[in-house]
């Protein structure tokens, strides 16, 4: 009987080891740059940075371009 309580303590003991190493493998979130220059990013040409509702309306053209050659009927 105490072989059997012996041999689930090892298992255990098995287990919690694979548990520690998993956490330990886990990967780490990158961390941000702290040479990045911020004010690069704000002092972009115009034509790099594109506005939310400019890209919007963009890509609404080139859907309904789209549309209009792929025989598509709107539903309204």
């Amino acid at each position: 009987m105490n072989d059997f309580f012996d041999s689930l303590k090892d298992i255990k003991s098995d287990l919690v080891k694979e548990q520690k190493q998993k956490k330990q493998v886990a990967p780490k979130k990158p961390k941000p740059n702290p040479n990045r220059d911020e004010f690069k990013d704000i002092f972009k040409e115009p034509n790099e940075i594109e506005m939310p509702d400019a890209k919007e309306h963009r890509l609404k053209d080139e859907f309904l371009d789209f549309i209009k050659f792929a025989d598509v009927k709107k539903i309204d």
